[in-house]
Parts: structure tokens; sequence; C-alpha cells
């Protein structure tokens, strides 16, 4: 990219524009990795369902992994080079402590050394699966009907009030499940213009499924997930992003006032503002996890004793040995170290601020990957405001597929800049280039 480089930040602005249409045809389409990402994606909602879930070694294994472990190997070997040097070198770090805090603790714990690689496996596979906008598309389609699938599930038990989404899960768990999905379908009802209408339908019906689950499920955490998800859709597209949740948020209340029931609604609304006992409780164990981390700081208590640790500490108060920290940054921090925390935290960074290949700076609205690290951090606030109220989020495959895919997607979008820049350079070498002149001779 010689051309390229010698332009400066205001030029590649302004030579975006002209080759607009380089861009779109260069990452449009829909290869057959989409159809594979459209299939790991929807089998998430095996993970709701006991029966679909084999049992190996112990384990009870989500239907997801077979495609995403069937298609890693082949990938990596074609494609690996692609993925971002230094999210994969922070990636890498962070599990590699974590499996050290897991040894100190006193052996190899094999569910949480194979939850851990399933969620770096699925993060690596599903972004290097993106070859295609069509691809990222189908991804987040494949994610968006399972949810649902397991909303409608969860609307039929009206004893529960949508708590039966999935087998053996508390009430709060689907949120995790269906937070990633709304994200990326309200990004693509906003910013992929060139979408086919009927796709955009079906995630719209999807997040109201998805929607008035986690609404009549009475999980406040999911309240404030979705509340956030509006927030950033609203603020990164302004006047389409109101209509977006306008739309959204006016058919949920209107099925709610005709089929719902807001007792539940209010009572937690009035639990949150005047406070309850859960909430003191999780305070307490975030104050503990700290403690424990300080007093810890190298290594941590490994993450198989820090319900044992956090039990023994609270045990006077609470009468239980064995406590949940509730909390993905309290579960790092004290089970697995301060050093095991700046590694989860280098690893945000690296994606927060995507560094272009070609060393050229994202240069406004118009570069192609401006819309897609808008995408990127999106996900990773996400995954930060929802991670306050679990630590499960570590492995929940719905956020390990989204951030995948939002990963594939800055790639892909790297691919459409280099065709950008490199028509713009052109452009404008040729522009530039003095017009050959003869000189006159004398009559």
């Amino acid at each position: 990219m010689s051309n390229t480089s010698a332009l400066s930040t205001s030029q590649t602005i302004h030579l975006l524009q002209p080759v607009h249409a380089r861009r779109k045809l260069s990452i449009s389409g829909l290869s057959l990795n989409g159809l594979l990402l459209f299939a790991a994606s929807f089998l998430v909602v095996g993970s709701g369902f006991q029966s679909m879930r084999p049992e190996i070694m112990g384990l009870l294994l989500h239907p997801y992994l077979i495609p995403v472990a069937l298609a890693f190997p082949f990938v990596v070997m074609m494609r690996f080079g692609a993925f971002p040097g230094r999210i994969a070198a922070a990636l890498v770090c962070f599990i590699a402590i974590y499996y050290f805090s897991i040894l100190a603790g006193g052996g190899i714990v094999l569910g949480e050394v194979f939850k851990m690689a399933s969620s770096g496996l699925t993060i690596v596979t599903c972004a290097l699966l993106v070859r295609r906008r069509g691809d990222f598309v189908a991804g987040s389609l494949g994610l968006g009907i399972a949810v649902a699938i397991l909303a409608v599930r969860g609307l039929q038990g009206e004893s529960d009030g949508g708590g039966s989404a999935l087998d053996a899960a508390n009430r709060n768990a689907y949120s995790l499940f269906a937070l990633p999905p709304i994200l990326l379908g309200g990004f693509i009802c906003l910013r992929m213009p060139t979408v086919s209408m009927v796709v955009k339908g079906i995630l719209v019906a999807c997040t109201l499924a998805a929607l008035a689950t986690i609404f009549m499920s009475a999980n406040r955490s999911g309240y404030l997930g979705s509340a956030l998800i509006a927030l950033m859709l609203f603020w990164n597209r302004r006047g389409r992003g109101l209509l977006l949740v306008g739309f959204v948020a006016g058919t949920l209340v209107l099925w709610i006032s005709q089929f719902g029931d807001t007792k539940v609604f209010d009572e937690r609304i009035r639990q949150t503002m005047e406070g309850n006992a859960s909430d003191d409780y999780r305070l307490e164990i975030i104050r503990t996890c700290i403690e424990i981390g300080l007093s810890n700081p190298v290594i941590g208590v490994s993450p198989q004793n820090l319900p044992l640790e956090l039990g023994r500490r609270n045990q006077v108060g609470h009468g239980v040995g064995y406590i949940n920290s509730h909390n993905i940054f309290g579960h790092i921090l004290a089970g697995s170290g301060i050093f095991c925390f700046l590694a989860l935290a280098a690893v945000a960074a690296s994606m927060w601020f995507w560094k272009p290949r070609n060393g050229i700076a994202i240069c406004g609205k118009d570069d192609p990957l401006y819309e897609a690290r808008s995408l990127m951090r999106m996900i990773i606030v996400l995954w930060a405001v929802r991670g306050v109220f679990t630590n499960d989020i570590l492995y929940n495959p719905s956020f390990n597929i989204g951030i995948g895919l939002c990963i594939g997607l800055c790639i892909l979008s790297e691919t459409a800049r280099e065709a950008v820049l490199t028509a713009g350079a052109e452009r404008a070498l040729a522009t530039a280039r003095p017009p050959n002149t003869i000189p006159r001779t004398a009559s």
C-alpha cells in the first residue's frame, strides 16, 4: 500500500466517497461459510434443552460446538493470518493465565478447562468464517431465530413468566442468550441498507419475542441490557435509530398491554428504587472478591476454589459454604489474580482500539472500518455491563458467537478498506500527475 501511505487523512476522507461502491462490491454476497455460521448459531437453541445436550466425560456438550469444532482446524490453517495479532496475543495470554490459576488451585478441573477452551475456539472460528457480508448476516440471523424459539418456549410457561426458556437455569440466564442477537439485529437493520427487508423483518420479529420474554422474566439485568442496546443504537444512528427503537418499544408495550402482566415488572422496579436484600448481598460479594484479589494478587485463589473461599468468608452472615461470585470482574480478580484481570482488560482494549493493518487511521464515517468498529465497541460495552451481574458470561455461547462475528466484520471491513483506499490512491495519482506538454517549435 505504498501509494495510499502518501495520502493525508483529509485526502483519504475526500477520496472515499467517489469509490464508495467498490466497498460494497468487495464484501457483498454469501459464501458457504455463511451457511455454516447460520447452522452453528441456530444450534444455540440446543443449549436451552437438556435433551439436546449429549453428555461427554461428565460434561453436557452444547450442540453448536460440533460445527464450530469441525470448522476450526480448516479456518485456522487457511485464514489464521487474517486474525488480528494484538487480539490473538491478548486472548492467548488471558487463557494461559486463567489455566495456570486453575492448576495452582490443586489440579485440573475439566469443566473449567473445557468451557474456557470452547469460548476461545468459538470466538476465533466465528471470526474467521466471515468471508462476506452475508456470512455475518447469516450468523446473526441464526442466533436471532434460536433465541426467538427459546423465547416462545419461555412465554408458554405461564406460571413462571418466561423463566422456562432454558432447562435447569434460572430466569436471569435467558437475557445472556438474547442480548447479543438483539444488538446484532438492530445494527443490521440500521447500518446495512442492502440487506433484504425479509431478513430485517425476521430479525425484528425475533427481537420482539426475545424482549417480551426478558420483560416477563423480571430480569433486571436484562432490562438494563435492553435499555443499553436501545440507547447505543439511537446514539449510533440518531434518526433511524429512534424510529427502530420507537417501533420495537411501541409494539412491545402494545403486546404486553393486551396479553402480558405488568405486576412482576412493577415489583422489580420498586425493588430497584427501594433496594432489597439481594442487592446488598451482591455488593457484599463484590467487596469480598476485591479483598480476596488484593490478598492473592499474583494468581488468585483459583476459579474452582473461589466459591468455597467466598462461602468461608461470608458463612457467618449467610450460613452457606458455597457462594457464586455473580460478577465476571470479581470472578477474574479473586479467582485468577490481577495479572489475569489485566489480560482480560488487554483483550477488551485490543478490540476497542482496533488498529488497521495498513496503519492508516480510521477516516470518519465513510471509512468501511468505522461502522464495524462501532459495533465492536457496542458489544464490548454490553458484555461489560451484563458481566457485572454474572460470571457465566465468560462461557456464554451467544456472547462468544456475537463477539466472533463482530471481529469477523472488522476483518472483512479491512478488505473493503483496501479496495477503497487503493482505488482512491490510483485516482489521486492520476489527477495529481501533470499533463504531458509538447514544446511549440518555431514556424
